[in-house]
């Protein structure tokens, strides 16, 4: 549906005498109403990273929070994309003015699924409160549907768009999944099945299994953070000090690599405690494996590999 929608909307960027091509049933204007309001949330995005980009005077304490902002094909010798300021706004405006002509269209939008028609109000309600209040005192009663209709609608469109690429629907998505779980507070939707397995640390937990550190390789971003100063809790380390450890790592390509601080004499390399957590290390289970994860061997007999494949059989009948 989407793609279909794609194919009407994009030719006619700037036309908007929308009913001329996003007229038909509801699931077509449905189908143009997503790809417009992407289009608004992905330009939306473009117009934040550009006016960061172009009005933030660089220095060595955020130059890489710079560099890590919009897209990285900006520093291309002829950058195959747009990501000036001015252009950018300039697609965002007409981006919402089409959006808009379609909203305020009647014969447009005033049938399409309650879901998405609730999109377009609760983007204009700041809190997560308030969101819920005018969900559950005005929308559903004018809509005669039960809030947890409501959420569910949220929930199954959030799962649909989120089959789609990430550009350009990455951003709408984002938003959609922030809507549904706003929706969810209080309800029994909060509720994570799956939480005791992917967010509890406790050893009695179901879903517990034991990590441990290992020696990374020499030159991996894993030690060349180890390296920076000291390593907050949650974080990678300080931004000024990794920008700071870069220009000392390049000499690193010229043979003028410093020792990390963290190996030993004997070569062995001493995890730093912020990171270790008490882990074990090289507990080596990997090894288990053999080379399989490596190469997808099992062993090696006169040097020739053997593979699990060599000893698969056809099914017999």
């Amino acid at each position: 549906i989407l793609l279909d929608a794609e194919g009407k909307v994009g030719p006619n960027f700037g036309n908007l005498d929308l009913k001329s091509y996003c007229a038909g049933d509801a699931y077509q204007r449905a189908g143009a109403y997503l790809v417009l309001k992407g289009m608004v949330a992905h330009w939306e995005k473009k117009v934040r990273d550009a006016e960061f980009v172009e009005n933030t005077p660089s220095n060595k304490n955020n130059f890489l929070q710079i560099l890590a902002t919009g897209d990285p094909k900006r520093y291309l010798p002829d950058p195959p994309i747009i990501f000036r300021l001015n252009e950018c706004t300039r697609i965002c405006l007409m981006a919402q003015k089409m959006t808009a002509t379609l909203v305020n269209d009647p014969e447009l939008f005033d049938d399409l699924p309650t879901e998405i028609r609730f999109v377009e109000k609760a983007l204009s309600i700041k809190g997560g409160t308030a969101l819920r209040q005018y969900a559950i005192e005005e929308f559903c009663p004018a809509e005669g549907i039960t809030f947890t209709a409501l959420r569910e609608g949220m929930r199954r469109l959030s799962a649909q768009m989120e089959c789609m690429q990430l550009d350009p629907y990455g951003d709408i998505t984002n938003t959609l999944l922030r809507l549904s779980d706003a929706l969810a507070v209080g309800s029994e939707d909060e509720r994570d099945a799956f939480v005791d397995y992917v967010a509890n640390t406790s050893k009695n937990s179901p879903g517990w299994f034991q990590t441990y550190t290992f020696d990374h390789e020499v030159n991996s971003l894993v030690r060349f953070l180890d390296n920076t100063k000291k390593i907050e809790d949650g974080t990678a380390g300080p931004i000024e000090d990794v920008s700071r450890q870069l220009g000392n790592e390049a000499r690193g390509l010229f043979g003028f690599e410093a020792k990390s601080s963290f190996e030993k004499e004997d070569g062995s390399y001493s995890v730093p405690k912020k990171r270790a957590m008490n882990r074990p290390h090289m507990v080596g289970w990997l090894d288990l494996l053999g080379d399989e994860e490596m190469t997808g061997g099992l062993s090696k007999k006169d040097g020739e590999e053997t593979f699990e494949s060599d000893n698969w059989k056809p099914v017999e009948d």
